[in-house]
């Protein structure tokens, strides 16, 4: 199978952050072929064991675009709802596709703690949308990762200056702290790298 130079050049660059930094997030429209870039990425690291996780109805296709690059017999391919059964177990890396699935806020989703229990030395996210609704969203993204921060959970993360914490009325007008001010600037300064 033969890539497109950008997605060559992207995959190079993947691995690149993931030597340095251990985490990468692919970000690209549809159809621009992350899957093929990523698994392209994982030949150049020379990873031996790899878990995608993915949506139900994409399964289909990442298995094909593996075995199309000849990397079935390293690359397992399950959804979100199937991580639990994977728990404790080890992979050089794991890649979540459709990362912004797990950027619930101010606490973490269930899918974020069941991927939190697989084990791994490198993490690729990926999104054609990171932040779709704010940039708080990414905290849980990569809080995934041994970096880029260290705080123990999203309300210490937020109360050290990454957001900028209002109120906001919900339901039968009960008042709420609101964390989708989120400062920008900070945050992708953070996860330039």
């Amino acid at each position: 199978m033969q890539l497109r130079q950008y997605q060559t050049d992207a995959a190079v660059a993947l691995v690149a952050i993931l030597q340095q930094h251990r985490v990468a997030y692919l970000r690209g429209e549809v159809r621009v072929g992350k899957t093929l870039t990523v698994l392209d990425a994982l030949k150049r690291l020379g990873a031996h064991s790899c878990l995608i996780v993915t949506k139900k109805k994409a399964i289909p296709s990442i298995e094909a675009d593996r075995d199309a690059i000849g990397l079935a017999a390293i690359v397992e391919v399950t959804n979100f709802e199937q991580v639990p059964k994977r728990a404790h177990r080890f992979y050089d890396v794991l890649i979540v596709d459709e990362a912004h699935g797990i950027g619930a806020y101010p606490k973490p989703s269930k899918r974020w703690h069941d991927l939190r229990a697989i084990r791994y030395k490198y993490i690729i996210l990926m999104s054609g949308t990171p932040s779709p609704e704010s940039y708080s969203q990414l905290y849980h993204q990569f809080a995934l990762a041994p970096q880029p921060w260290s705080y123990t959970n999203f309300y210490n993360w937020a109360k050290a200056g990454y957001v900028t914490i209002g109120t906001k009325y919900v339901g039968t007008g009960q008042q709420v702290n609101d964390y989708t001010n989120a400062n920008e600037a900070r945050i992708l300064a953070d996860i330039k790298p």
